[in-house]
């Protein structure tokens, strides 16, 4: 048997045998089965795990969105993002990831040849599984309405002629395309485009997955859920089937043993079942506040980011929290302005008028960087961070009284989980007679902290998104540090 050129092989199998041998008008069926047996008969292929190791990249088509692959808190992130990136590095290769509109657009690279997985929070269709190796399930959810707030919830039963918005060419599409259902594909959109849209009213119905609306509840507060579908789903890695199987076949491997050891039930925690839960009220007033308020001061937020290294963007988070951008904010203790300093602190930071937006977020942000600088210098990356926010709500006294009584229980002073602990224990006498500093409200600053977090990782959604970044987005066109250490 003659062999063919590796190079005419890739070009035979990608461009006439994709997933079955497709005879020309005039051809006999069984001719043209005869030529594609003989076609790939004359190639051997090396199996595409070494061709790809040879040359050291996994090309990975993949969309914008938090479970699929976005621009983070420090860098790129998204349940697929870390989940390809860990099994590119079993493989010791480096994964490069292409956005694509849609994810039929992601899909129809593989048919090209441009990608070599497709890994986007990809539920496949059948007419999908015909022309592609299809992994493992990496997690499983149901399909659900949604609607617009305000809207009553759908039911497919009594409302045939209420639009369902749905990306066309997907799941949901194939789903309702048997129902009494009036839908409206939409080209060119992908599900979280579909989800905004009816977030902002321009849209009132659309049919998604339990695992979507989990992860998008925080940032599309008017997003509502509705009643869900009896349909296991399951989201899958796509390979083009003109290759081998065997880096599908490595993926089912790698997937089982992330299962086995607990590591994707994590990564399913950190993105969607676990998440950080506020009231309606919150998230409403949140948003609302972002496209109302925040504009004013965003430049005097990012003027003093420039000049004390701090993220911006925390800073807004910790000022929301202080005032809700309120820049005639007064407490019954006399702290004030949008930062709440009190007098003590705006005499030390040079700050003549507490009720100036300008004044108020500079010596906010001179202030924070201060405490930061008395953490101990062992204190590092999210740990100083969360120090840091703690000391400037209690004051620094307190929190090392929390950090001494954190070690006298023996736990890790260091450390803030350990520390957040004991934080509440400085209101009880039993403790804080023990203590330098006293009685302290210690509960207030473990949920100040949290709520900081919350807030500042909605406003690096928002900026991400305003600014068209996504998880390619290079290194220093984004902020990486929350504080600089």
């Amino acid at each position: 048997m003659r062999h063919f050129p590796q190079s005419i092989c890739h070009k035979l199998l990608r461009n006439r045998i994709y997933s079955q041998a497709v005879p020309t008008p005039g051809t006999p069926l069984l001719a043209a089965v005869f030529l594609a047996l003989l076609l790939v008969q004359g190639c051997e292929q090396t199996p595409l795990v070494e061709r790809l190791q040879e040359k050291g990249g996994l090309r990975v088509a993949t969309v914008t969105g938090s479970l699929s692959c976005h621009l983070g808190e420090k860098g790129p992130a998204g349940l697929e993002y870390e989940l390809v990136s860990s099994f590119a590095r079993e493989l010791k290769l480096t994964p490069r990831f292409s956005i694509y509109p849609t994810r039929k657009a992601a899909i129809e690279a593989l048919k090209t040849g441009k990608e070599d997985m497709a890994a986007g929070f990809i539920i496949p269709v059948t007419d999908e599984e015909q022309g592609h190796y299809i992994s493992t399930g990496i997690v499983q959810t149901s399909p659900a309405f949604a609607h617009f707030m305000g809207n009553k919830s759908f039911n497919p039963e009594n409302m045939p002629e209420t639009p369902v918005t749905i990306p066309a060419g997907g799941y949901a599409e194939k789903l309702l395309g048997k129902k009494p259902v009036s839908l409206q594909p939409l080209d060119r959109t992908a599900e979280e485009a579909v989800l905004s849209l009816v977030d902002q009213g321009r849209h009132h119905y659309t049919l998604t997955s339990t695992a979507q609306l989990k992860a998008y509840a925080n940032l599309l507060p008017r997003l509502v859920p509705g009643s869900a579908l009896e349909q296991p789903l399951h989201v899958r890695w796509l390979f083009p089937r003109f290759y081998d199987s065997s880096l599908r076949d490595r993926a089912d491997v790698f997937l089982q043993q992330q299962e086995k050891s607990g590591h994707l039930s994590q990564l399913r925690d950190k993105y969607f079942e676990h998440l950080p839960k506020r009231d309606f009220v919150t998230r409403r007033d949140f948003w609302k506040h972002v496209q109302d308020r925040l504009p004013k001061y965003l430049e005097l937020f990012k003027q003093a980011g420039d000049e004390t290294g701090i993220d911006w963007r925390l800073l807004a988070a910790i000022g929301y929290q202080e005032s809700h951008w309120n820049a005639k904010a007064v407490s019954p203790t006399g702290v004030r302005g949008i930062m709440m300093l009190t007098q003590a602190t705006a005499k030390q930071q040079k700050i003549t008028n507490r009720l100036d937006p300008a004044q108020s977020i500079i010596g906010g942000a001179r202030h924070l960087l201060w405490m930061e600088q008395r953490i101990p210098s062992r204190i590092q990356g999210n740990e100083l961070l969360w120090f840091t926010l703690a000391s400037y709500n209690i004051g620094y006294g307190h929190l090392e009284d929390a950090r001494i009584l954190t070690q006298r229980q023996k736990g890790d002073p260091d450390k803030w989980e350990d520390v957040k602990q004991r934080l509440p224990l400085l209101a009880e006498k039993e403790y804080y007679k023990t203590l330098k500093h006293g009685r302290a409200r210690g509960n207030e600053p473990v949920t100040y902290v949290e709520n900081i977090r919350y807030f500042y990782s909605l406003l690096v959604y928002w900026d991400n998104q305003t600014n068209g970044r996504d998880c390619t987005t290079p290194a220093n066109d984004y902020l990486r540090l929350a504080l600089k250490n």
